[in-house]
């Protein structure tokens, strides 16, 4: 096993210095590695694309190059830029780390799992993550692609899911103690790129020799699958109020689903029991225009789109709630968006 463990690091790292994707907040060789855009971009990945997270962290980084700026920020402004992300308690997260680092740290991220994961947003996987290629500490780091690669290494038989120790522990074997960071990464090359999967490129792996699924011809049964539950569908309604040449817009509320987001009205989709959106039930909805449909991690979305006139509004003597806005439309993209609501909006245009 040991001589299985050096050349599964040695080979790895000599691939890795060939083949390392060019990624916007990756440094190579005596280049230090940059905490701040380490941390940023591992908080986009999360349940997110590379292909997707390059440009919206290019236009982070323009924005804020640094925690400094970055903490200067409203969260209205971190969450217009990181409208179309999803998962948008990862912007708020940030708003609220970004904070502390400089509060705190004076701008220093701490180096440790330890004292990272008391930061928002950072939890066992990020800040294992962060402290391996930011400063090189030898953490076992384990992703979805790194799951895989270890599996099939190790011929684990077991689901992903259910076998996390057994996987940690051979992570752990073949991490070694010198160029961690750079050996992480690796890893995630490998499984993103080569051990993809169920086309897995084995004749390109460099580790193919070490592989014991291979060897035993079950690269594409490692790891075992487990057949996913059809997702719940949900049906909602969305309302475009228009007055004159404005749209009516309100905050979702600070916890829940798009908390803290701008957005249309909408009403009977995400149990959020907003009293404020109860003058919904009154309005005329004869005018449908559309239907969007819309994925979220556990659940599939119907919304039927419609456009009221706000003089229907005040001829049911229907009061909009106070904190609610009338926004120009041509204003309407300056807005912290969720995709959906951009959905939404495109919807109407077309409309």
């Amino acid at each position: 096993m040991p001589k299985k463990v050096n050349k599964i690091s040695r080979s790895l790292l000599s691939w890795y210095d060939r083949e390392a994707r060019d990624l916007p907040w990756r440094k190579f060789g005596k280049d230090k590695q940059d905490p701040y855009k380490v941390w940023i971009s591992e908080i986009m990945l999360q349940q997110t694309t590379v292909s997707v997270v390059i440009p919206y962290f290019n236009a982070f980084i323009k924005k804020w190059p640094t925690n400094k700026e970055l903490s200067q920020a409203s969260l209205s402004e971190i969450q217009r830029a990181w409208s179309g992300l999803g998962y948008y308690s990862r912007a708020r997260n940030l708003f609220e780390c970004s904070i502390i680092i400089n509060s705190r740290f004076n701008n220093n991220f701490p180096e440790s799992e330890k004292e990272l994961l008391k930061l928002p947003g950072i939890g066992a996987y990020t800040a294992a993550a962060i402290s391996a290629i930011a400063f090189n500490n030898r953490s076992v780091v384990i992703d979805g692609n790194i799951k895989r690669v270890i599996s099939r290494l190790f011929l684990l038989k077991k689901p992903i899911k259910s076998n996390y120790n057994e996987i940690w522990r051979f992570t752990n074997l073949v991490t070694p103690d010198i160029r961690v960071g750079d050996f992480v990464q690796a890893l995630m090359d490998l499984g993103s790129q080569i051990c993809k999967p169920s086309k897995p490129l084995c004749e390109s792996c460099p580790l193919i020799l070490e592989c014991d699924a291979r060897k035993n011809n079950v690269e594409l049964l490692i790891p075992k699958r487990i057949k996913n539950n059809t997702k719940p569908i949900r049906n909602g309604s969305a309302f475009v109020i228009k007055n004159n040449d404005c749209v009516l817009i309100y905050k979702r509320k600070s916890k829940g689903l798009l908390a803290g987001l701008d957005s249309f009205p909408t009403f009977g989709w995400d149990n959020q029991n907003d009293e404020r959106l109860n003058f919904l039930k009154s309005l005329n909805t004869n005018k449908k225009i559309s239907n969007v449909k819309h994925e979220f991690t556990h659940f599939s979305l119907n919304m039927e789109i419609y456009i009221i006139d706000e003089s229907i509004a005040k001829n049911f003597n229907i009061k909009i709630p106070d904190d609610f806005r009338w926004i120009p439309i041509e204003s309407i993209e300056n807005l912290s968006f969720s995709s959906l609501m951009m959905k939404i909006y495109k919807s109407y245009l077309n409309g």
